[in-house]
């Protein structure tokens, strides 16, 4: 596989290079060349179905590896894009501990997976499976909703509390309500920040856990208001978290009722929900960060933001890719492009400076961002 670098104006010209040549959009119809967008701007998908080799049509997570290798999680398996393309699937035949897997991480230290299943904790090293369950180690409950490493811990978010696992004494310590400040066990997301831990907990909000201090601060809905938003800004969206992500000082929460975002340096909070604000759907799967930038997966397809510029991608009803882009200060503008996502209902996200993947309830969608090539290409038109 290969990807080119691109740049947030790369990235913008080539959303006008696709736009414009789309059925019935013309060159005069594009994004102004001096406004560009701060954030990655997806020019066109690629999808990938079970006809393409995929062992099931629902994706739950997507990972690429250190090495460059994509990793998917499935309701049929594991499943690895291969250098030429084809998809290859691990099962519990190969030792994987339950078909459906919900999370994949990688040791940065070693390039190990660790992968969430609904039967446990798997690892993958050098080829070969081990699995973590509550019969064999002590893993707090065989259903794992997602992972995580850090310094040499493996966090393991689980329906009856959280798990760390010390990789090199290989010693579990379990954390719930008996012994943190959760209010319940269901743990659906684990975040690694800077030097703590961030727990998505199922009805209790956000955790932060300090390992070195052995401290923990929770973060809950101030109005306690469980289906609106009373204060915006304060806190958390709501108790009820699917998930959360941490990258450049920024934590982000996911839930079925909008997105928070917490800048941990300046300790300010900032909500969005449907309709009062640019964000696609209140119904969020997950949300990935990178940089400052959030991807929230929704059941109406994916928002990207920086917390003041937006760009969402959903399918319309001709199957073809709707984009709507929210600029501080400006009129919202929507843009059909040739290509769509696999599918609206979007599981999860990876993306990085480059392109992006997207699992979705039905396939695997590539999100390529545009190149130099297509910026040369535009900013020649008269």
């Amino acid at each position: 596989m290969k990807t080119q670098p691109s740049s947030p104006f790369a990235a913008l010209f080539g959303l006008v290079f696709v736009l414009s040549h789309a059925p019935g959009m013309n060159a005069s119809a594009a994004l102004p060349e001096t406004a560009p967008l701060p954030i990655p701007v997806v020019a066109r998908f690629e999808n990938f179905t079970e006809k393409d080799g995929l062992p099931a049509h629902k994706i739950h997570c997507v990972l690429k590896a250190g090495d460059g290798r994509l990793w998917l999680g499935t309701t049929n398996g594991l499943c690895v894009r291969q250098d030429n393309g084809t998809f290859r699937r691990f099962g519990i035949e190969d030792g994987l501990s339950h078909l459906t897997v919900l999370g994949i991480a990688e040791d940065p230290a070693t390039g190990d997976l660790w992968i969430a299943t609904m039967q446990g904790l798997s690892r993958l090293s050098g080829g070969k499976f081990t699995a973590f369950t509550q019969t064999n180690s002590g893993l707090p409950n065989n259903v794992v909703y997602g992972v995580a490493v850090a310094e040499g811990t493996v966090w393991a978010a689980t329906a009856a509390g959280t798990g760390a696992y010390d990789i090199k004494t290989k010693a579990w310590k379990p954390y719930d309500q008996t012994n943190t400040v959760m209010n319940e066990p269901w743990c659906y997301g684990i975040a690694p920040g800077r030097g703590v831990i961030y727990l998505g907990i199922w009805a209790g909000g956000i955790v932060e856990h300090d390992p070195r201090l052995g401290t923990f601060k929770a973060y809950r809905d101030p109005d306690g208001e469980f289906h609106i938003a009373l204060t915006a800004d304060s806190g958390p969206i709501v108790d009820v978290t699917s998930g959360v992500a941490y990258d450049a000082g920024v934590l982000w929460q996911a839930s079925y009722f909008g997105l928070a975002r917490y800048d941990t340096q300046e300790a300010t909070w900032r909500t969005w929900v449907q309709d009062k604000t640019p964000l696609v759907s209140n119904f969020i799967n997950s949300v990935f960060a990178h940089g400052r930038i959030a991807w929230a997966s929704t059941d109406q397809g994916v928002s990207v933001t920086n917390g003041d510029t937006w760009v969402n991608y959903q399918v319309g009803k001709d199957g073809k890719g709707v984009v709507h882009i929210c600029r501080p200060g400006q009129p919202p503008e929507t843009r059909t492009m040739a290509t769509a996502l696999s599918d609206g209902f979007v599981m999860a996200v990876w993306a990085d400076d480059h392109e992006a993947w997207f699992a979705t309830s039905n396939g695997l969608s590539h999100g390529l961002f545009s190149s130099p090539a297509d910026q040369a290409a535009l900013t020649s038109n008269p």
